[in-house]
């Protein structure tokens, strides 16, 4: 107790301890401040993603490229990557199913394409999902207009902000029972699909993000971009693998098919670049989907009682005695760079506080620094009363203790206040990018316990770095020493 109040007199005495509790508690303010905003940020953009989107938990093929829900987030020009399928399908659908702690599960397959909308090309991030079972997942969307479409239907989603936008840009009037050409294309050749606007929807929380999406028929959308739709093999029935016995000739195989003589085609509809069939074969195609296993996604919400941590390391550890190239990521992952752009942020502008703080470090090492000098004759004579090296510890570390925990308290107070005036000041951003990076038209703040914590560490960091070097100075203060200074 002696060696506080003896800190605590220094302090005190020292005109210098003003300046300096005012520094460290500004730097603290802003850090808390910073990190208020980028809290709220956070925060918003979690619900918002997962309500809309992403879901808690996402499982995706394991790739050696940065995949996001979006696609193949490469940041490069020219082709990108494939993006394979979750093989076996059926059975990660099942394990992740049973995982206790997962409500549901909704499968999606991802594509880019353009819509062809009074000759003008709107670019746009297909997500092929069951519409119904989609919608119903998802407790951020409501449909406003029509309905989402049915499984084994074709058919196409957008929200209100991107077809009023879509509107807008191309002079269309587009609206529910509308049929929209979608293309798409490998550089190479192109696909062309004609699906119905069956339902106009709208998130609770606007992201220039969401307006990108489009959901559409997984079988358009697999149509579309070339992929596959195979059965898991588990799946296939004997008498799929089986289709001609040894007694069977290939006249019976096609006994039952008629001649085309070409003359449907007159006056019907326009025939796209891409394969087409039959309205029959369209419907059983169709029909098939619904038991296709030819997915990239598997979209998990849980219901809270485990953490999601917790799910996907579970998750991850079946996947890996299974052998299965698959993996399971939080929502951030599953956003892709949208959402890592806020993340980096936050941390670049921390490292730019965390300078202001050093520097504050270094004014109060030079200030206990010269007042060590000063009193070391003091010290000295303290240290021939028979106070031991730890006592001269205690005082220092007490005197940088008062001072930064002193300036870290202000500073959480004061950061404190100026969150809660921005935060009722409701500052507007008009900046798309500002937006996206944001996660909403308004600067949100989150006040937690967490920041003011971190910000009382930093401070107590500080303290114990910032007497090292003083101390060294103060023990090196003999008796005989402190003797010859009082001379």
């Amino acid at each position: 107790m002696y060696a506080l109040r003896l800190a605590l007199k220094n302090v005190i005495s020292r005109k210098s301890s003003l300046v300096i509790i005012l520094f460290i508690s500004f730097a603290i303010a802003l850090l808390f401040v910073s990190n208020a905003v980028f809290d709220g940020t956070d925060h918003g953009l979690e619900r918002t993603f997962i309500n809309s989107f992403t879901g808690n938990i996402v499982l995706r093929p394991k790739v050696d490229f940065p995949l996001s829900l979006f696609g193949d987030e490469t940041p490069v020009t020219g082709s990108l990557s494939e993006i394979p399928t979750l093989i076996p399908y059926a059975k990660i659908r099942d394990l992740a199913s049973a995982t206790d702690g997962i409500k549901a599960v909704v499968p999606q397959v991802t594509g880019f394409a353009a819509m062809n909308v009074n000759d003008t090309r709107v670019p746009v991030s297909l997500f092929g999902v069951p519409g119904e079972k989609y919608a119903g997942a998802m407790s951020s969307i409501t449909i406003t207009g029509g309905r989402a479409f049915a499984d084994g239907e074709a058919g196409l989603m957008l929200s209100e902000e991107a077809l009023e936008r879509i509107n807008n840009d191309t002079g269309a009037n587009l609206g529910i029972g509308s049929e929209v050409q979608i293309i798409a294309g490998d550089g190479v050749s192109f696909s062309i699909r004609s699906v119905p606007l069956t339902g106009v929807y709208t998130y609770d929380s606007q992201n220039p993000t969401l307006s990108k999406i489009a959901l559409v028929s997984p079988q358009t959308l697999r149509d579309l971009v070339g992929m596959q739709d195979f059965s898991d093999t588990a799946e296939i029935q004997e008498s799929q693998i089986n289709l001609i016995e040894e007694n069977s000739s290939i006249d019976d195989l096609f006994g039952d098919a008629s001649d085309f003589d070409g003359k449907e085609a007159e006056g019907g509809p326009e025939l796209s670049l891409a394969s087409s069939s039959s309205p029959e074969a369209s419907s059983e195609k169709t029909a098939s989907s619904l038991e296709s296993s030819v997915w990239s996604y598997l979209i998990c919400m849980t219901d809270g009682s485990v953490s999601d941590k917790k799910l996907i390391k579970t998750l991850n550890k079946a996947f890996r005695e299974n052998e299965w190239a698959v993996q399971a990521v939080n929502w951030r992952d599953a956003a892709g760079g949208s959402v890592y752009i806020s993340f980096y942020l936050r941390i670049i502008f921390n490292i730019g506080i965390v300078l202001i703080l050093l520097t504050g470090f270094i004014v109060v090492n030079n200030t206990l620094t010269v007042s060590s000098i000063s009193r070391i004759g003091e010290t000295g004579t303290i240290r021939a009363l028979g106070a031991k090296r730890g006592f001269v510890i205690k005082e220092f570390l007490c005197e940088t203790s008062l001072l930064t925990v002193t300036s870290g308290i202000i500073g959480c107070i004061l950061g404190c206040f100026f969150a809660l005036l921005l935060q009722k000041a409701q500052i507007g951003i008009s900046n798309t990018y500002l937006m996206q990076l944001f996660g909403g038209k308004t600067l949100t703040f989150a006040i937690t316990a967490s920041n003011a914590i971190q910000n009382l560490v930093l401070s107590l960091v500080l303290a114990v770095v910032g007497c090292i070097y003083p101390v060294r100075v103060a023990l090196k203060a003999t008796p005989v020493e402190a003797m010859r200074r009082q001379v």
